[in-house]
């Protein structure tokens, strides 16, 4: 589909009211994308003005989807549309879509108990050293199909990490974070899906996407880029795992 060419018809359909490709939200922690409520536990924490006004928000979701997930933990862009072809754009690694996470990690101590139960015995000790994402044939604990190599990987400072992808399985950062890298994630923000940035978007509130952000989105092409390089900064937290 080329979009770099639209009529003013078009361009209404693209951004207009009644657009299917109708909005982005920075999801908040809490927000279930498969059951698209709020969850007794958190309601409970929510102050009743604020509960309402996400429940405002969360109205404007009747009869649009998610293009993807974010889980419940997680917070960050997350896009909604009516339309199956913007749905399956953003969805199907073919098309090359980069999704970018700010990912804050601690020492992951020991294997949980659910862990434990799949047969996870030891968790590596912490590393800073990435390279292990770029390889090829990862697998996580209990999964028949590796992980796609990630698209870029560094460290922000001691405790951020900054990651892109194109291709991702259900709670993969946090679950490649404890068995690959020895670290445990206790924020994970998802900044970007393609061209659309989370920016000065507040928490929990939504906008409809611009005809430039839809544009982009189709004209994006998949990239093979050479084999890349982890990007890392020195820290005193470097040397956790006596080797880097």
């Amino acid at each position: 589909i080329a979009l770099d060419h639209v009529d003013d018809e078009e361009q209404q359909y693209l951004i207009g009211e009644d657009s299917p490709f109708r909005f982005d939200v920075w999801k908040f922690a809490g927000f279930d994308t498969v059951a698209k409520s709020i969850p007794r536990h958190i309601r409970k924490k929510i102050p009743e003005d604020q509960l309402k006004e996400k429940r405002a928000n969360l109205e404007t979701l009747s009869g649009y989807a998610p293009a993807g997930r974010l889980d419940i933990d997680s917070t960050g862009v997350l896009i909604f549309t009516k339309a199956g072809v913007m749905a399956r754009r953003l969805i199907e690694p073919k098309s090359g879509i980069r999704k970018e996470y700010i990912v804050k990690v601690q020492p992951a101590v020991q294997p949980t108990h659910i862990e434990r139960k799949l047969g996870l015995k030891n968790l590596p000790r912490p590393t800073r050293d990435l390279k292990v994402l770029f390889r090829r044939g990862n697998r996580l604990l209990n999964e028949r199909i590796s992980l796609k190599p990630l698209v870029e990987a560094e460290w922000l400072d001691d405790v951020t990490m900054r990651f892109v992808m194109v291709e991702g399985k259900k709670r993969q950062i946090r679950r490649m974070c404890r068995e690959l890298l020895g670290w445990h994630v206790v924020d994970l923000l998802r900044t970007s899906v393609g061209p659309v940035r989370v920016d000065s978007l507040p928490e929990g509130k939504w906008r409809p996407l611009t005809q430039e952000e839809v544009t982009a989105i189709f004209e994006t092409q998949p990239k093979h880029p050479k084999k890349s390089k982890s990007r890392r900064k020195s820290s005193p937290a470097s040397n956790l795992n006596g080797s880097n």
